[in-house]
């Protein structure tokens, strides 16, 4: 039987219906297939984000290395996006079309080389590389905020070709506007209009709930729990919360960020034991980063009422017109029960 339930985090909804998995060509596996693994070994000889091949990306911004930029030696690198979807370069103005209004493409668009290993999946992926990664997102959050134009800041990994990787080395994405988009003002000042009605957040109530229940954990750790969400949208989506009050990546401390590794990398191998190989996204929920006409409601309020979270979403099967008109995804695997395989994969695996 199915049943529609309310996303209290995202205030949306999701359609929970098992009765979908029986039908034919479901479940999609990953680019797995003879022609993506002949695609994936004839990129290394020409990638411009492995070890030795610098000199085929823009100079980098920021790097964890120990010797000169633009050069072999290092753990992270991160350089522009050579196909930016905006540009720092940009002057930031308004024009007025008709009845429209546009922007010039303002913003800063980079590509985090998440490793120097090139078709190394994430379920073999060290700790260390774990932490030097979420370092390197920290950084750029860090560095980036500085520039007062910059409101939002999307943070991202695609991987595979059905979650829209375009190059198959492991890489991650920023991508830095001067606007706030529409969609995250809706989730702040949902998230606000809890923390003022309920005086704590949302982030809060949500996991006390889970944690009473305890059938929808995957695992935790002394900072952060990784669960599967009651309104889940993707089938075996995992949500990592951090326990503290910590509203973004830039409030994490290096004690934290590794144990943010630490229990991403758990979820990661729980969900390659249990999926094989398999496309996903991984979404990190930044807050607003400044204060301005369409922050101001909220934005003194963002520490208390939000809170670091992941969102790892597997995309193993197609979005069709009925997602694609409502908004509304249809899951067809309930997630408990997806929480209870990642536990027992977990437990296999430790």
């Amino acid at each position: 039987m199915s049943d529609i339930r309310y996303d209290l985090l995202h205030d949306d909804y999701a359609l929970i219906a098992p009765e979908r998995l029986r039908r034919p060509d479901c479940f999609r596996g990953g680019s797995d297939d003879s022609a993506m693994e002949a695609f994936e070994v004839e990129s290394q000889r020409s990638c411009p984000f492995c070890e030795g091949k610098e000199y085929l990306t823009p100079h980098e911004i920021f790097a964890i290395r120990d010797n000169e930029p633009d050069k072999p030696g290092w753990k992270t690198r991160v350089v522009p996006n050579l196909y930016k979807a905006v540009q720092i370069e940009t002057p930031w103005k308004t024009e007025e079309v008709g009845v429209y209004e546009k922007w010039n493409g303002f913003g800063a668009h980079e590509v985090i080389i998440d490793t120097p290993r090139h078709l190394v999946r994430m379920d073999a992926w060290k700790q260390e590389e774990y932490f030097n990664w979420l370092f390197t997102l920290r950084e750029r959050l860090n560095d980036l905020k500085n520039d007062l134009r910059l409101v939002y800041m999307s943070l991202f990994k695609n991987h595979g070709h059905y979650a829209g990787a375009t190059q198959p080395h492991p890489h991650t994405q920023l991508i830095a506007l001067a606007v706030l988009p529409h969609r995250q003002v809706q989730l702040l000042q949902h998230a606000h209009r809890f923390y003022k009605t309920h005086a704590h957040s949302l982030f809060e109530s949500v996991l006390n709930m889970e944690l009473q229940y305890e059938k929808r954990i995957v695992a935790q750790n002394e900072a952060f729990v990784a669960l599967c969400p009651y309104a889940s949208t993707f089938p075996f989506e995992v949500m990592i919360v951090c326990k503290q009050s910590r509203a973004s990546l830039h409030d994490l401390g290096d004690d934290a960020l590794d144990d943010l590794g630490e229990m991403m990398k758990r979820a990661i191998d729980a969900l390659y034991d249990q999926l094989g190989e398999f496309d996903f996204n991984i979404l990190f929920n930044t807050p607003a980063m400044q204060k301005n006409a369409q922050t101001e409601d909220f934005f003194d309020d963002t520490g208390a009422m939000w809170r670091v979270a992941v969102r790892i979403v597997p995309r193993l099967y197609r979005l069709a017109g009925f997602e694609l008109s409502s908004g509304v995804k249809i899951n067809p695997v309930d997630p408990d029960e997806a929480a209870r395989l990642l536990r027992n994969s977990i437990e296999e695996l430790s």
